[in-house]
């Protein structure tokens, strides 16, 4: 079957499933999603009274086969926000269709959140950027494409009209700059290019990107921030910038590399959260949510 002619129902079974599943263990609403990437998987242990699930024991959730991404959903309290967070995002240089790659989305939806947050490692190409920022997306450049990112249903919905201005909330931003400035953290702020990878990109394509306006590169995000939108959810993006990007750095770029920066950056990606958390404002999980 074409990614592209996906059908809703099955999509939405699938989905209702793997809730069926957490509910089994678990009766929490969660009012924020997080997605964590890179390195960044430390989160999910620090969540009071959670209830962990291993992915690969969940229905329909595919596999996470890359070093940093553990591959855990937990269901707790951070800052006494009930949350959502996914250790071991999915990836489209996996061999997974779109459709599985932003299973996590639709499900952390489908419990009740209506904020999600998405972390991811990135590469700068903006000279102004070193290893160890941190920077907030206002906009992003997507060249993994959206092929069988949306349903039949979805996609007849978009041709209506756009649900919303711009894919990263305005609000969200303006509480995270201001958890960060708490903080005692810098938050860039700029434009995110999601690539296909797995290889990182040539120095042409960086140079080609920078003429478009990316400010960092990733291999992930901007199909589950434009997914968040279509399903009515506030998103935003932090970034890790774990090294420059080829042809701006000193020598090759490693997986190593990204993960070592990620796991010493965390620390202060946790004070920003932790601060947003203590001080923001989230939407409530709506009756459908909590009866699904």
């Amino acid at each position: 079957m074409s990614e592209a002619l996906l059908p809703s129902h099955d999509l939405d079974a699938r989905v209702a499933e793997t809730v069926r599943a957490i509910r089994a263990r678990t009766d929490l609403l969660p009012r924020v999603g997080l997605t964590l990437g890179s390195g960044l998987g430390g989160v999910v242990d620090v969540l009071d009274d959670a209830v962990v699930f291993p992915t690969a024991e969940l229905p329909h959730w595919p596999r996470s086969t890359v070093h940093g991404h553990a591959g855990r959903l937990a269901l707790g309290h951070w800052q006494g926000v009930p949350v959502a967070a996914l250790s071991g995002r999915s990836h489209r240089y996996e061999g997974y269709t779109l459709d599985r790659v932003t299973f996590a989305v639709r499900v952390m939806h489908a419990l009740g959140a209506r904020t999600l947050l998405f972390t991811n490692a990135v590469g700068a190409m903006n000279p102004g950027y070193a290893p160890g920022d941190l920077m907030l997306a206002t906009d992003h450049i997507n060249s993994i494409g959206k092929r069988g990112l949306f349903t039949r249903e979805e996609l007849a919905a978009r041709r209506a009209g756009r649900p919303v201005a711009g894919y990263y909330s305005p609000r969200l931003r303006e509480e995270l700059l201001a958890a960060a400035q708490h903080a005692g953290v810098h938050l860039h702020r700029g434009v995110l290019m999601g690539g296909l990878g797995p290889a990182y990109e040539t120095a042409a394509e960086v140079r080609m990107a920078t003429n478009l306006g990316a400010d960092v590169a990733c291999m992930s995000t901007v199909h589950e921030v434009m997914l968040a939108s279509q399903l009515g959810a506030e998103a935003a993006s932090i970034s890790c910038i774990t090294n420059r990007a080829t042809g701006l750095s000193a020598g090759p770029l490693a997986h190593s590399e990204v993960t070592e920066v990620a796991d010493r950056v965390a620390g202060s990606l946790r004070r920003i959260l932790e601060e947003f958390l203590r001080a923001g404002t989230f939407r409530p999980a709506t009756d459908a949510a909590a009866t699904r």
